[in-house]
């Protein structure tokens, strides 16, 4: 073996190997900081949840409803959409549902992500497809009071003393919702 031979194998090795320890130390730094990112998130979203929820607001038409208010009672609130094929597949349960437990202090409240919806055509909405409960044009700001809203539909659960407690992602069926409620006394 020349001299040449003997000295390129080992700088073969050096080439080969000291770029990959520098991806792998990088990797593990980004890992560290994603690390750090997703328990930051998730002591934020806690701290979130731990204290009682401050929304008010007017639904489509017009009558102001506060969280505050419901105080003592729970309140379900679902995030939806006209367009949406599983939010309208569950629109009629939660209206069962809301009807059912209007007296069991139950509240369920709707939140519409529709931009091209007026007030007044989802007022006609919710009227057509017999909903008995408030609904309300919601903005991207106003959904992060809620933490985290992967997709629609999402429900929420406020507890009696207006904590955020459960979140359902997906059409919910009001067995699911009292499953919630019982899970969360």
């Amino acid at each position: 073996m020349s001299v040449r031979k003997m000295w390129m194998k080992p700088m073969l090795g050096v080439l080969v190997m000291q770029p990959w320890g520098a991806i792998n130390a990088g990797l593990y730094r980004i890992g560290r900081w994603l690390g750090a990112g997703l328990g930051l998130s998730l002591l934020l979203s806690t701290a979130v949840w731990a204290a009682p929820l401050e929304f008010s607001k007017q639904d489509v038409n017009g009558k102001t409803h506060a969280l505050a208010a419901e105080r003592g009672n729970y309140v379900v609130i679902n995030i939806w959409a006209t367009w949406c094929p599983p939010c309208r597949k569950e629109l009629p349960e939660l209206a069962e549902f809301a009807k059912t437990h209007a007296k069991d202090h139950i509240k369920v409240w709707g939140l519409s992500v529709d931009t091209n919806q007026s007030p007044a055509e989802l007022s006609l909405f919710a009227e057509e497809n017999h909903l008995g409960y408030p609904i309300f044009k919601t903005t991207p700001n106003e959904l992060a009071l809620f933490g985290n809203v992967p997709g629609i539909p999402t429900t929420f659960l406020i507890n009696p003393k207006g904590e955020l407690v459960a979140r359902h992602v997906g059409a919910i069926t009001g067995m699911q919702l009292m499953q919630m409620i019982k899970n969360n006394p």
